[in-house]
């Protein structure tokens, strides 16, 4: 194998190896989205097993659709992960063997785990914007609920105030005790 040949490999495997950090960090973050959704859909049906109000079956309804959106997103980041780590498989057997139909396969394979990794963000994307929520809010949302590991501020990690479920019953309005005197 030629210094060029050598030189081309060792920047397609290190292409395979950056792919497969990105495809575990979008992984993370989607499963993660995944977890937190789960948990409110749990939430929300015990809560539709107390109450049977209509407008919280249409929330039921609209978060499982949610949760099963972000379970595709999930299931095609294991995917572009897998294609990743078999292509990086690939060329590590072609540093071994002499067999140039390796590269065309890795390449390929690949080219396929790009494709699954943009449609697993994409699908994160598509969820996203089903919720009813401000991409920020999302976001303080998944760092209160403990899902990223972090803490935002003063709210305790136990209890997200509104993550993911969106608020449609008006609140009532509080009354102000003032003294007058």
């Amino acid at each position: 194998m030629s210094v060029e040949q050598t030189s081309q490999l060792i920047q397609l495997i290190m292409n395979s190896v950056l792919m497969g950090v990105v495809c575990a960090l979008v992984l993370n973050g989607m499963s993660a989205r995944c977890a937190a959704l789960e948990e409110a859909w749990r939430r929300l049906d015990e809560e539709e097993r107390e109450v049977r109000y209509a407008s919280r079956r249409k929330l039921w309804r609209r978060l499982h659709q949610r949760l099963q959106v972000s379970h595709y997103s999930v299931l095609a980041g294991y995917y572009a992960l897998l294609f990743s780590l078999l292509s990086l498989l690939l060329l590590a057997l072609r540093a071994v063997l002499q067999f140039d139909l390796l590269v065309s396969g890795a390449i390929g394979l690949f080219g396929i785990g790009v494709t699954a990794l943009l449609l697993s963000v994409g699908l994160g994307l598509i969820e996203m914007h089903w919720s009813d929520l401000p991409m920020l809010e999302e976001f303080k949302g998944l760092l209160s609920s403990g899902a990223l590991g972090g803490n935002l501020g003063d709210r305790p990690s136990s209890r997200p105030e509104n993550y993911p479920i969106p608020t449609y019953l008006p609140k009532l309005p509080t009354r102000s005790r003032r003294r007058v005197g």
